[in-house]
Formats: C-alpha cells, sequence, structure tokens
C-alpha cells in the first residue's frame, strides 16, 4: 500500500496543485491587467510593460495551441489555450526584464517568443 501512495505521488497526484507544476498565485486583488494574445507561431505584443505588483496576466488565444512560460523567473507559472480560449493567473511580478515564450514543441525554435519589462 506505501508503494502504491508513493507511486501516486511522484506522479502528482494527491495535492490541489494546478498543471502549472505547482505554482501558488498571489492573494489579493490585482492592480492591472496585462494581456498578451497568441496565434499562428506568434504572441502580440512581443514587447510588454507592467508594474511591479501583483497582476493580473492574460493569454488570449487566436489560433492553435499555445502555452505562456517564463525563462527561470516564476518556476511552474503557466498559461494554456487552445483555439479562442483564454487563461488568466495573477503573478507577483518583480522589477526586471522576463523572457516568456511558448513551450509547445518547435514554436520557441520558431520565433514565438517576448519579452516582459516590470518596472
Amino acid at each position: 500500500m506505501v508503494v502504491g501512495a508513493l507511486a501516486f505521488a511522484a506522479c502528482g497526484g494527491g495535492d490541489d496543485d494546478d498543471a502549472g507544476g505547482g505554482y501558488v498565485e498571489p492573494k489579493g486583488p490585482a492592480t492591472e491587467t496585462v494581456t498578451v494574445k497568441a496565434g499562428n507561431i506568434f504572441f502580440d505584443p512581443e514587447t510588454v510593460t507592467a508594474a511591479a505588483g501583483v497582476t493580473k496576466l492574460t493569454l488570449q488565444g487566436i489560433a492553435g495551441g499555445h502555452t505562456l512560460v517564463f525563462d527561470d523567473a516564476y518556476p511552474g507559472f503557466q498559461l494554456e489555450i487552445s483555439g479562442d480560449s483564454t487563461d488568466a493567473k495573477k503573478i507577483d511580478l518583480k522589477p526586471g526584464k522576463y523572457t516568456y515564450y511558448c513551450d509547445v514543441l518547435g514554436h520557441r525554435a520558431a520565433g514565438m517568443e517576448g519579452t516582459l519589462t516590470v518596472k
């Protein structure tokens, strides 16, 4: 019975975390909303500016299946859309410059990448 429980836990079962690798949204209201559109191997805009603090980051789909994840800065954070759907999460942004990209196989290599500047 212990082996079964360990195997279940190792596969990510048994917790309330979302598919975003355990990312936990910050508490409290967002001070602003930033929307990025995703389509056929592009983000619009490719360069986004936001204020430091809790922000609602929205990925709005135009076509295809896409994600928005960050290079190392916000582990486990992921937005995911399919077709014309929308996904949004709050994120506590710290000042700096961050690269976001689509981690669907081949999309980043094809140029689906952007920059978020937080002031």
